[in-house]
């Protein structure tokens, strides 16, 4: 009896101590149990952060996301079985001046678009002699204080296209229209109205009937369009066009 009791308290500490280690123990594996979940999450995570591919039409086949917009949108389901537009989208003038900055952002603007459906417009447009004077037209305004001989030739040179341009009948009519002024005034239609593919373009009878069109209008001033052709996309909305686009007839 007497031993026992002396080994009573051995036991109980030693008993406290084994229970201690296994609850160092369980803790321990827990925590590494949620570190490693943890970390696992966290890749879950990512991953589920990372955009699918698909969804932004990486996939051989599919559209970009921007590209897709343009398909969606009203004016290009409207457009898709239009075979003027088809027509216009492939023609060699449009492939031509497509991916031009001047020819893109002339597309933004309202006196271009209103310019482009008069016939006075892109018949003058077919003057060399007012193309030649429009192109020149910044010689004058730069050199207006200049007294060099050259540049005296170059301002007689453009006195004498810009006097044959105000006999021009189409002329008349629009020197007064300030949409017409605005835009010979533009810096990006100065520096594409000697391009002939331009040219051709504005004074073809599909082009100007597209322009009457609400559909094509709203389409070109669409940034996702304007985009598309400088990038270099037309081709593929071509083909869209081609296929139907996804679209219904008009």
């Amino acid at each position: 009896m007497t031993t026992l009791r002396k080994l009573r308290f051995p036991i109980l500490i030693g008993s406290g101590i084994l229970a201690a280690a296994g609850l160092i123990y369980f803790a321990n594996g827990r925590i590494n149990s949620d570190k490693t979940q943890g970390a696992i999450g966290k890749r879950d995570v990512y991953r589920d952060g990372q955009v699918d591919a698909a969804s932004v039409g990486a996939t051989p086949g599919a559209a970009p996301v921007a590209m897709q917009a343009i398909l969606d949108s009203k004016e290009f389901k409207s457009l898709a079985k239009n075979q003027a537009f088809q027509s216009l989208m492939a023609s060699h003038e449009f492939q031509a001046v497509a991916k031009d900055q001047a020819f893109v952002s002339l597309l933004s603007s309202s006196d271009f678009r209103q310019m482009a459906q008069s016939s006075a417009f892109t018949q003058l447009l077919q003057s060399e002699s007012f193309r030649r004077a429009l192109a020149q037209s910044n010689v004058r305004e730069l050199n207006a204080q200049s007294h060099q001989e050259t540049n005296k030739q170059e301002l007689g040179r453009f006195d004498m296209s810009f006097a044959a341009v105000r006999q021009d009948a189409n002329f008349q009519v629009l020197e007064r229209n300030q949409a017409f002024v605005n835009l010979t005034q533009n810096m990006m239609f100065r520096s594409i109205v000697r391009n002939e593919a331009f040219v051709n373009l504005v004074a073809g009878s599909t082009f100007q009937a597209m322009m009457r069109d609400n559909a094509f209008r709203g389409l070109i001033s669409q940034s996702q369009f304007q985009s598309a052709l400088l990038s270099g996309s037309s081709a593929n909305l071509i083909f869209r066009a081609g296929a139907g686009g996804g679209g219904g007839n008009r």
